[in-house]
């Protein structure tokens, strides 16, 4: 088994993840559409790829990461790629009556094609009538290559591309109409049983949709919470890795590396196991409970962790508008404070400040795997997140 950090991992190096994805086969055979949302870093996008690399018999997966589209037409643009891409499916774009700029844009792309800049000249050349593109394409997917099939279309990041449509003057409107054209195709009868949808992120859709009033677009998707491992998971991990690397762990070592983490988010428990095999030079008769704390506090916690754990603090920025946003530094600024957190009564002179804005923008913090509700009191779910918070944003939103 590989130690992989920083990309995405599927087949034998997913790990611990066997019933998540067979609950997911089991929903989309119950003809279910999925929304995925999860915390930054627990494998959501892993999984995703696991189910486009080894689909059910007579799924066809595709998997497009659409979150850094800049708007309507380029998200189009990036699922008509992938489509066109696929030699089962170039045979129904012939039948589809798409502009002359779009068509031959779409018959130069095949599976050996660099679509990268294809998918630009698609973008242009579909342009304002990106919708009627996609209500072509919708009639046109009535139409699979076996009358058993069925075709999975995984949009990765969408609640992060809807946010940013909904800030960008001029496309509030395209980010509306965008959700009611994918709602179409959900609820499509000539597409019921066949074309299936499984939307991820790692931003809460629901804070983003309700802020714009548009909740009622995706309340036909069913919910499909991801977290990070369990306590007893991330051990076996690393247990298991450990002789796979010639770097084994004995159980104090992996206690503490996963005390000192809190919650064991995936990529949290592989980055601090990379970090501390460079630490002692790949020679395991260097670690030590001091080797790990010091590995934790100046590389993980430290300025190098900034790289893997600043998207935490840009996230927020997407997520959360310009009072929201204060309120949600002002809590994480409060709660960084303690390793076991502090009171809610403490935070009342927020919730005064705005009810409403507290509860929404708590809610949200919750959601995305930032803080936890332990009885009365609030906390960070990953100690790592919150010493690095403590160290570069705490004290500006302390109390």
């Amino acid at each position: 088994m590989r130690n992989i950090t920083g990309q995405a991992v599927i087949g034998d190096n997913l790990y611990g993840r066997e019933y998540e994805l067979n609950r997911l086969w089991e929903m989309l055979e119950q003809g279910e559409h999925i929304l995925m949302l999860a915390p930054r870093r627990v494998g959501k996008t892993s999984l995703m790829l696991e189910l486009r690399r080894a689909p059910r018999e007579n799924w066809d997966v595709f998997y497009i990461d659409v979150e850094a589209c800049k708007g309507a037409a380029d998200c189009m643009a990036v699922i008509l790629a992938a489509l066109a891409a696929d030699p089962r499916y170039r045979s129904r774009f012939d039948a589809i009556p798409f502009s002359n700029a779009i068509r031959d844009v779409v018959g130069r792309i095949s599976a050996s094609t660099d679509v990268g800049p294809l998918h630009v000249e698609l973008e242009t050349a579909i342009g304002r009538e990106w919708d009627r593109a996609a209500m072509q394409l919708q009639d046109r997917l009535t139409t699979l290559p076996d009358t058993d099939g069925h075709v999975l279309i995984i949009l990765d990041e969408l609640p992060f591309l809807l946010a940013r449509m909904l800030r960008t003057p001029g496309q509030e409107n395209d980010a509306e109409l965008l959700l009611s054209r994918f709602r179409a195709w959900r609820q499509a009868p000539d597409l019921r049983g066949r074309v299936h949808t499984l939307v991820g992120g790692s931003i809460g859709l629901e804070g983003v949709l309700r802020r714009a009033r548009l909740s009622g677009s995706v309340n036909d998707l069913t919910p499909f919470r991801l977290d990070s491992w369990d306590r007893h998971t991330a051990r076996a991990f690393v247990k298991e890795l450990g002789p796979d690397q010639d770097f084994e762990l004995d159980d104090s070592a992996v206690t503490r590396i996963l005390d000192l983490l809190g919650d064991p988010v995936p990529y949290h428990v592989q980055l601090f196991f990379s970090a501390l095999r460079d630490a002692c030079r790949g020679d395991p008769e260097m670690i030590s409970l001091q080797t790990i704390e010091e590995c934790f506090t100046e590389r993980l916690a430290g300025p190098s962790g900034t790289t893997h754990l600043d998207h935490y603090a840009t996230r927020l920025e997407i997520a959360f508008n310009g009072g929201e946003l204060e309120m949600a530094l002002s809590i994480l600024g409060r709660v960084c404070q303690r390793e076991d957190g502090i009171g809610l009564v403490k935070l009342n002179d927020l919730l005064r400040r705005s009810k409403t804005t507290f509860q929404l923008v708590l809610r949200d913090l919750e959601i995305d795997g930032y803080v936890r509700r332990e009885q009365d009191r609030l906390q960070f779910r990953s100690n790592l997140l919150r010493q690095w918070w403590t160290r570069h944003h705490g004290t500006d939103h302390a109390p």
